[in-house]
């Protein structure tokens, strides 16, 4: 993986978990990773390992592909009422506009 690869599969990381509503805090904590390993990982100053970079596309709900190569984003299960509601709480124009997209995908999926 060369840094430029390493620095976009970062800034995907980083984008999905700003789109969940996580801190870097937050976010390490519920992949079970310590602050200083995460922030290296998202800052492209480490490559995480395999079970890691798994922990982290499970809980964005995303495929290893899209992290990696930027592939297709799966939406992997619908979000539930709750999810959405949590994720949307506090969101900004940003987070709004990405929440929009999710859920054009998700009616094209169902059309």
């Amino acid at each position: 993986m060369t840094k430029d690869q390493q620095k976009a599969m970062s800034n995907r990381i980083k984008k999905r978990r700003e789109a969940f509503g996580f801190t870097q805090e937050g976010f390490s904590e519920e992949i079970g990773l310590s602050i200083s390993s995460y922030s290296k990982i998202e800052n492209a100053f480490q490559k995480p390992a395999l079970d890691t970079l798994i922990k982290i596309a499970q809980r964005l709900e995303v495929t290893l592909d899209y992290l990696v190569f930027g592939g297709e984003e799966e939406l992997g299960e619908l979000i539930d009422v709750d999810k959405i509601k949590a994720i949307l709480k506090n969101a900004d124009k940003n987070k709004l506009a990405y929440a929009v997209g999710i859920f054009s995908k998700i009616a094209k999926l169902m059309e």
